[in-house]
């Protein structure tokens, strides 16, 4: 009985595989001007993501939704 089944909030899990997510995804989605001091900001995914299903490129986290959409992508784009 020294196992104890970790309760993980449905907002906290990977979701791709469930366990408990710790990173959000890196990949830049889109770009924001604000109109009130018009500085742009970079959007990213930010899908919640665990260890095992990200995959890290020098200190950036991809989930595996955006490496497929960079696999399929245009060299070059």
């Amino acid at each position: 009985m020294n196992d104890v089944a970790k309760f993980i909030p449905k907002e906290d899990r990977c979701q791709f595989c469930g366990k408990e997510a710790t990173l959000l995804c890196d990949m830049p989605s889109m770009t924001v001007v604000t109109s009130v001091d018009f500085v742009r900001r970079v959007l990213t995914c930010d899908k919640r993501i665990c260890p095992e299903c990200t995959t890290r490129v020098k200190e950036f986290d991809f989930c595996p939704d955006c490496v497929k959409q960079i696999r399929l992508s245009k060299k070059g784009v």
